[in-house]
């Protein structure tokens, strides 16, 4: 082992440096593959923004560091203006050919609209998470069930900071990324001239990149792999800008964040991150803390990638014939990804359409020009370092097709080629000039400019040979989720501005602007809850039965899907609607749109009234109907007055000398016209030196089976419910479960109401457990579905409070309740 350290030309140093280094990625790899899923999502959710606002600060101070730098030496690296007037010309053929063809919309969806709504969550909340479900009020989003990201941050924060100028919606979202198209290939530029030493060559690889069909398309629309290839030009001309003999640590303030940026763009780009290291190796091994310093703070500005690979165990991926990340599922993808884009056919369905955003003659080219540096590498072993570089930068590459969404015949998965398009664009450019200087003797000048006038006839043939495609958005044309989200743009225009909508996928509608709630979610709304939000809407509650509305999820499909069939047919079983909406020609299946009046069974009257929770000791109660009705008021079970409501609102005062510090519950039976009685409950906690809100209190820590417990709401964001009864404090859990927290006085006494809550009556039971200081104070019987208790458990002097649920003989659908908890000193 010494000799070949010694054949490396390698010291002592650089063995600590290399050992060092690698007790540092191991260790990184043991805490996050070893980070349960809820604090990877809590981490990410709490965490996620700061860190990456962090590393834009630390990316604006390092380009004030190296601007003296950048001005010393920035004319010299500058190339002629003769070739940055060619590359204005190019650019500006790009620019035209993309706002005259392409449509500025989504092409994916999905992803793209959870990035949207990350960056209203940072914009508004400065928070780290998607806001799946939330209402918007005054131009401001109030989210009210934010969800942990599976994908990386960088375009979210963008967004954030263009939400700052432009207004913070979709329309906004679809205009970032044609800039960084731009800034992309200007680096890309810069970049391949300093490292081909041929000017001609680089922009000849510029117009291979540009001119790609799928980079064009996602230009137009809001995908992160725009982003990823901006990032990853400006680093290659940031290398290039920065010689191996001349880099300092004042370099790398400006490298590290922006691999950090790099990096939270696609989770798989950490992989790619050995090339950055060994094109300064000479410099990180003359001190052996070099290396070590430059790993541990790439990781610490990508963590939240790394995190997010820790949290995101998959989402119902189905893998078809093989498993989710596999070799198997390689060999498939690099098959039928080179048959794709080998494709000849166009779409006879569609006029002539590309069926694929691949020109088959660019991956020819492609695939001739690898051959042929193949060649050159092994027989006159020409650029080794090049290729050991691009080596190691392809990892990400298998990573993907290792995955079992790594295949391009599934349309949505095109897009994944963009990591790879730089180095394509490399490739064909270096290799066709290669070749036609090497095969025809020519002189470097003659071969550079057949070669960038090959590239330049090529791609802007082939652009506007194909200009029917663009149009039609050959991309995802076939993706009709893309169309249903253009029609509903349209239609919910005309609808009332503060209407909240029932749809699949809410985080869409919160990025256009609209309320919007799951149907899951729905349905675990109770009477009242119904009627608060038809208050909010002034009645206008839609349900939205699109794509996902319609037939059953295929099990055995590669693609990553859902259905909400089964949750649509049973709202409209429950409630009371109206169509208003229904298209059934231009999708394959009827978009429908339904207004939700009120739920069956319950009167109308009920519907239109409500009691507002307690504001600086009041109540108000509302009406939208003018009849009288009369109301009895209680409060800790007392009666304190009878009312008679005529006004549409009515303001009832808390009489001081009925309440008392801790909980208090005050409880209105009013008799709607109708004669239908309708029974509200309303809980309000009134905070004192000896009294404490068990959801006030932060827990020490919790392990859970399913999902992650919750403050004032069940384990699936609903209203705590047992029994009917519904709680407006607590902590909603899941057996199996422990929550521990440290008490920061001696409380005596710990008051709840357990059981299971109503979102889930299908569990076998389970047992409520409280533990003080490790000690068991309270063990319930096994309590089944609508079995509650109510439980007043002595704590004297215990410092640690662990509350546990156990299940029974499984854990299915046992969500946990501790419901009303609150601590008592006495």
């Amino acid at each position: 082992m010494k000799n070949f350290i010694k054949s490396l030309g390698l010291g002592r140093g650089a063995a600590i440096a290399a050992g060092t280094t690698l007790g540092i990625l191991i260790l990184a790899f043991l805490i996050f593959n070893n980070l349960t899923v809820p604090y990877a999502r809590h981490w990410d959710i709490e965490w996620g923004y700061i860190s990456i606002l962090f590393t834009f600060i630390l990316l604006v101070v390092g380009a004030v560091v190296n601007i003296p730098y950048i001005a010393k030496n920035g004319k010299s690296f500058l190339p002629s203006g003769k070739s940055f007037c060619w590359l204005a010309i190019i650019l500006a053929a790009f620019s035209i050919f993309m706002f005259s063809n392409i449509s500025n919309t989504h092409r994916v969806l999905s992803d793209e609209t959870s990035w949207e709504s990350m960056g209203l969550q940072m914009y508004f909340q400065h928070s780290g998470g998607v806001c799946n479900e939330g209402i918007w009020k005054d131009g401001v989003l109030d989210c009210k069930v934010e969800v942990n990201n599976f994908k990386g941050k960088a375009l979210a924060f963008v967004y954030s900071l263009v939400f700052n100028i432009m207004p913070p919606n979709r329309d906004t979202a679809l205009l970032v990324n044609y800039p960084f198209f731009i800034l992309s290939l200007i680096a890309f530029f810069l970049a391949l001239s300093k490292w081909f030493k041929n000017e001609k060559v680089a922009l000849a690889a510029v117009a291979f990149l540009g001119g790609m069909p799928i980079y064009l398309l996602q230009a137009r629309s809001a995908s992160t792999e725009v982003l990823y290839i901006c990032l990853l030009a400006v680093l290659m001309a940031w290398y290039a800008f920065v010689p191996t003999n001349k880099v300092t640590w004042k370099h790398f303030l400006l490298t590290v964040p922006l691999l950090g940026f790099f990096a939270q763009t696609r989770q798989e780009t950490v992989f790619a991150f050995i090339p950055f290291a060994l094109f300064y190796y000479r410099y990180f091994l003359e001190r052996p803390y070099r290396l070590p310093a430059f790993v541990l703070s790439v990781i610490f500005v990508s963590w939240p990638s790394v995190n997010t690979m820790a949290a995101y165990r998959g989402y119902d991926f189905q893998g078809g014939e093989h498993a989710a990340h596999s070799f198997s599922n390689f060999w498939f993808n690099l098959k039928t990804n080179l048959e794709v884009m080998l494709n000849f056919k166009d779409d006879p369905n569609l006029a002539g359409v590309m069926e694929n955003p691949f020109y088959t003659s660019f991956t020819i080219l492609l695939l001739a020009a690898t051959a042929w540096l193949l060649f050159r590498l092994i027989v006159h072993r020409r650029y080794w370092r090049g290729a050991l570089l691009g080596i190691f930068f392809c990892l990400q590459i298998f990573v993907i097709m290792f995955n079992v969404s790594g295949t391009f015949t599934i349309d949505i998965n095109q897009r994944y080629v963009l990591v790879a398009l730089p180095l394509f664009a490399l490739i064909m450019a270096l290799g066709l000039y290669d070749a036609l200087k090497f095969c025809t003797k020519m002189n470097d000048n003659g071969a550079a400019g057949i070669t960038v006038a090959i590239a330049a006839i090529m791609t802007f043939g082939l652009m506007f040979f194909h200009v029917n495609s663009y149009r039609a958005n050959m991309l995802y044309y076939k993706n009709k989720l893309l169309a249903e989200e253009d029609y509903l743009n349209t239609y919910i225009a005309t609808l009332p501005p503060n209407s909240i909508y029932i749809y699949s996928r809410p985080w869409q509608m919160l990025a256009q602007g609209h309320s919007a709630f799951s149907e899951r979610t729905f349905m675990g709304w109770d009477t009242e809850t119904f009627a608060n939000w038809m208050q909010v809407s002034d009645g206008n509650i839609y349900l939205v039965r699109g794509q996902d509305g319609y037939g059953e999820l295929n099990r055995k499909s590669r693609v990553v899907g859902f259905k909400t069939t089964d949750q649509i047919d049973e709202i409209l079983d429950d409630y009371k609607n109206e169509r208003v909406l229904l298209e059934p020609k231009l999708f394959g299946y009827p978009l429908a749109v339904y207004k939700m009046n009120a739920k069956k069974g319950v009167s109308d009257y009920t519907m239109k009234f409500l009691v507002s929770e307690p504001d600086s000791g009041n109540f108000v109660i509302s009406k939208k109907f003018p009849e009288t009705i009369p109301c009895k008021y209680s409060l800790n079970g007392e009666l304190v007055e009878e009312l008679v409501v005529s006004q549409s609102e009515d303001v009832v005062s808390l009489d001081s000398t009925k309440i008392h510090k801790g909980l208090n519950r005050a409880m209105f039976d009013c008799i709607m016209p109708d004669d239908d009685t309708v029974h509200l409950v309303k809980d309000f906690f009134v905070p004192g030196e000896n009294v404490e809100l068990l959801s006030n209190l932060t827990w020490d820590g919790y392990s859970q089976e399913w999902g992650n417990p919750e403050k004032n709401e069940s384990v699936e964001h609903h209203r705590l419910t047992i029994d009917k009864e519904v709680f407006r404090y607590g902590i909603g859990s899941h057996a199996n479960s422990k929550i521990s927290y440290s008490l920061n006085r001696p409380y005596s006494v710990f008051h709840a109401v357990v059981g299971l809550d109503d979102e889930s009556a299908c569990g076998d039971g389970v047992h409520f457990i409280v533990l003080a200081d490790g000690r068991e104070v309270y063990h319930s019987e096994r309590l089944y579905s609508t079995q509650k208790k109510s439980i007043d458990v002595d704590i004297s002097g215990a410092s640690r409070l662990e509350l546990r649920i156990d299940m029974g003989d499984e854990k299915n659908c046992d969500h946990g309740d501790w419901a009303n908890a609150w601590l008592e000193a006495k």
